[in-house]
């Protein structure tokens, strides 16, 4: 997949569907630390640390930091390696040895949202219209909350899959400031994998994840707005099949949109779940400090473990979101 480019859609005739086949997918027994991980070599942590160094002359805030501020060779050859990862590879990737020590959390973000704009435009994540989203505990239930914002334990899925603010974004983003004192795990999946998987055990029922499904977003919208979007969670497009996916969100959406899911439907989420969960189909790791996830929000779906939080509010757990899409910045 080319980070910078739309895919283009179609529909397949159910009888001609196939598995999909290539580097997308992997299962838990194939894939290897050293097919996901990149580590930032001296040249280019020399170049991060004269980037902070420029930031910190120009004054320069979150709020008003530019793409121009990180044209930068040494930021095109560390996206070169992670548009690989995600277009060549499995679909995401881990970026380690990002020189952060004795920065502070907004020097770590604006870099880290400079290096975004080399994969893709930041995409608004709530009502706010925020481009830089803090993944942190506020001691909320995902009742009352985005999952984003409690340590609960979450479920399989794609980013965004309701169309937070309108975005449905390519490319997610997250870089570890800290990690929780236990737990916390995050858990990557090939969405090609469990499509195959579906595909091979219940053809049957893969017509079903081609129709239109319900999705609650009503967590962020304005009083008025429509908190339902309507999508399917498969899309065939010509680089393989798109995946938009997040269970919760399907059945709070066909619940307070009073449409009840059929019982096919059901049953097609079911045994999708269940190719999700098979712990023979993903991979499991801990984001350290300093570490970069991105992920191909088309292809891979993620998870995360549930976490004990540090007792202290600046010890606790804390992730910096991005959501990329379209052309890149730079």
């Amino acid at each position: 997949m080319s980070t910078s480019v739309k895919k283009a859609t179609h529909t397949m005739p159910a009888a001609q569907r196939q598995s999909m086949a290539g580097p997308t997918v992997w299962d838990s027994a194939s894939l290897g630390e050293y097919d996901y991980m990149i580590a930032v070599e001296p040249q280019q942590a020399a170049a991060c640390l004269r980037i902070r160094d420029r930031l910190r002359r120009r004054g320069r805030r979150l709020d008003t930091i530019e793409a121009s501020d990180f044209q930068e060779p040494a930021l095109t050859e560390i996206a070169r390696g992670i548009r690989h990862c995600l277009g060549l590879g499995p679909g995401f990737c881990v970026l380690r040895g990002l020189p952060l020590q004795d920065w502070t959390d907004e020097e770590a973000s604006m870099l880290y949202w400079g290096l975004g704009t080399y994969l893709g435009a930041p995409q608004p994540q709530n009502r706010q219209g925020d481009r830089v989203y803090l993944v942190q505990d506020t001691g909320q239930s995902v009742a009352e909350a985005r999952g984003s914002k409690t340590n609960s334990e979450l479920i399989f899925h794609t980013d965004s899959a309701c169309a937070y603010a309108g975005s449905l974004p390519d490319v997610l983003g997250l870089l570890c400031l800290r990690k929780s004192v236990s737990g916390g795990e995050s858990v990557m999946i090939s969405g090609h994998t469990a499509y195959n998987t579906l595909l091979q055990a219940h053809p049957d029922l893969v017509d079903e994840l081609y129709g239109e499904f319900c999705f609650d977003r009503s967590h962020e919208t304005e009083l008025g707005e429509d908190p339902i979007t309507v999508g399917s969670i498969f899309t065939d497009t010509n680089e393989g099949v798109k995946i938009r996916y997040n269970r919760l969100h399907i059945e709070l959406g066909h619940y307070r949109g009073g449409k009840p899911l059929t019982d096919r439907q059901r049953q097609a989420l079911d045994a999708f779940d269940r190719a999700l969960n098979d712990p023979a189909n993903f991979v499991e790791f801990t984001l350290t400090p300093g570490d970069v996830l991105f992920a191909d929000n088309h292809v891979t779906l993620h998870n995360r473990r549930g976490f004990v939080d540090a007792t202290e509010v600046a010890q606790r757990r804390c992730l910096v979101r991005l959501w990329l899409a379209g052309e890149p910045l730079n």
